[in-house]
């Protein structure tokens, strides 16, 4: 299984989407996607519609070599029929596996925030924003190198059951997802993190 970053955001007010309305948003969501600038021209977006929601899948890049750092990146965006909108994206990884770094992990929750508002699709004021990670078991708390891979890492999640995610307690203005992203990632992040097994 993939360890996935996600990034969930609800309007509180939104009465949700028709099955027309979700579908003329779910064709425009790739046309949207590229107008972010957030994902290059040359790359394939695949769509596809599983029930009660659009999806649109960007192909992870590929590494150099099995042991190349590779940085965080989106893989897939969705769009819900109760008009949540909610952005899926890899942790920063090496040979060693997923990495939470939390200067790597606020800056890409805050990157997925504002490409989030760029999408222009989120429009009432009123919003709430949750954060997870799945499969964190892999996981372990740490610093990202681009340059080399880590030669030890401390699993202190591996064979344990456990769930990684914040919960939606408080609503926030939709400036969560422009001037006040870094705000917003920098609570989701240390909230992750302080979840995490490693952090006890």
């Amino acid at each position: 299984m993939t360890t996935l970053l996600e990034l969930h955001v609800l309007p509180l007010d939104s009465a949700g989407y028709s099955a027309r309305e979700l579908e003329a948003l779910g064709q425009s969501l790739t046309g949207r996607i590229r107008a972010t600038g957030m994902v290059e021209d040359d790359v394939p977006l695949n769509s596809s519609r599983p029930q009660g929601h659009m999806a649109v899948s960007v192909p992870a890049s590929r590494p150099r070599t099995w042991d190349t750092p590779r940085p965080g990146q989106l893989v897939e965006v969705r769009l819900y029929k109760t008009g949540q909108l909610s952005t899926r994206a890899l942790l920063p990884q090496d040979s060693m596996g997923p990495i939470l770094d939390s200067n790597a992990l606020h800056k890409q929750i805050a990157e997925l925030l504002r490409f989030t508002g760029a999408l222009n699709i989120i429009r009432q004021d009123c919003i709430v924003v949750a954060a997870g990670v799945s499969e964190p078991a892999m996981t372990s708390i740490d610093t990202f190198d681009p340059r080399q891979s880590r030669r030890t890492a401390s699993l202190a999640g591996f064979g344990r059951s456990f769930a990684l995610r914040t919960e939606p307690d408080e609503s926030v203005t939709l400036a969560a997802l422009q001037a006040g992203a870094e705000e917003v990632a920098e609570h989701l992040a240390r909230a992750l993190i302080a979840h995490h097994p490693s952090a006890a």
